[in-house]
């Protein structure tokens, strides 16, 4: 396993990390924890989860499966996306009030005294950037949170956020987590930019597209049964197209070149560009960790020639 910086912070991640948004349904507390002992077996340490995913079921299946192992684990966990119980103004978004509420809530679940990395899950353009910055720094100063980033910022705010923590002494951003793929590629340029300049790491999530880059799906065959794609109603839309199937062909061929399989190539692709700290890869079964795993080995295969042909391809 290779290990990486987040950003600019004093953590080394390995760069596959475990996405948990299965983790309660469909995968229960025994099958976290297999699925987390054999991503520790394999070299990953970073796991991420939120406090919505499986309606809270995944941070607590996590703190159970790491009970024993807490400190071989960088955990990150994100909130503001999901409203808290029957919702209202404000049982959701990047406030103060609900930042409290919010933290309290995961730590419980997780069962753990602190967070290793905590994100704003979603932009909230109502509450004051200085607030959530300020909020955020007073849970690092009080020993609850190590890092702090976001998910699914644009550019502009991280530039915003980062700038505002400078001008007043306060944590910055350290890392960002956005949908990043080679059928979404939204973020290059601008995003990108902002995190260089601004020192922090991307994990990325939706690395595979949903499970069409794994290239298990195939062009006039009906989706994979039990898969993220066939539970997709708009798949047929959306992924099963014949356009994007001629791109996924073309991949797989140049992945069959370089030796190494489609999800390979697909997460090594993202992995091998400077700015990402780790790819996030979502698991429903041990199997499936250990073969993300192998992902590091396929980063070096990513030669600028190999990087050039799948730019061909198309974006």
């Amino acid at each position: 396993m290779e290990y990486r910086q987040l950003g600019r912070s004093g953590l080394q991640v390995s760069v596959v990390s475990l996405g948990t948004n299965q983790f309660g349904s469909p995968v229960d507390a025994a099958g976290t924890k297999a699925i987390m002992d054999a991503a520790l077996d394999s070299g990953i340490n970073f796991v991420d989860t939120a406090d919505g995913y499986g309606g809270g079921l995944s941070e607590q299946y996590i703190g159970q499966a790491i009970k024993e192992k807490r400190y071989d684990w960088i955990v990150m966990s994100k909130f503001g996306n999901y409203p808290m119980g029957d919702g209202g103004p404000n049982k959701r978004g990047n406030s103060r009030g609900y930042m409290r509420k919010a933290i309290t809530g995961t730590l419980k679940r997780l069962d753990t005294d602190y967070l290793d990395v905590y994100l704003f899950h979603r932009p909230d353009l109502t509450t004051p950037i200085d607030e959530q910055m300020s909020a955020m720094n007073e849970l690092v100063m009080e020993g609850l949170v190590r890092y702090i980033g976001c998910s699914n910022w644009a550019g502009w705010q991280i530039a915003a956020a980062n700038e505002t923590a400078d001008r007043r002494g306060w944590t910055p951003f350290v890392a960002s987590q956005p949908a990043y793929s080679l059928m979404n590629r939204a973020i290059e340029g601008e995003h990108m930019d902002a995190c260089a300049s601004y020192g922090l790491g991307l994990t990325t999530f939706s690395s595979l597209a949903g499970g069409f880059l794994s290239g298990k799906h195939r062009r006039g065959q009906a989706p994979v049964a039990d898969t993220r794609v066939a539970r997709n109603p708009r798949a047929g839309e959306t992924l099963l197209t014949d356009a994007n199937f001629d791109k996924l062909e073309a991949w797989e061929a140049i992945a069959k070149e370089a030796g190494i399989t489609m999800t390979e190539l697909a997460l090594a692709w993202v992995a091998a560009h400077p700015v990402v700290s780790s790819v996030i890869c979502g698991a429903t079964g041990p199997q499936q960790v250990q073969e993300n795993a192998k992902v590091a080995d396929a980063i070096a295969k990513i030669t600028p020639e190999v990087m050039a042909k799948i730019d061909a391809v198309g974006k």
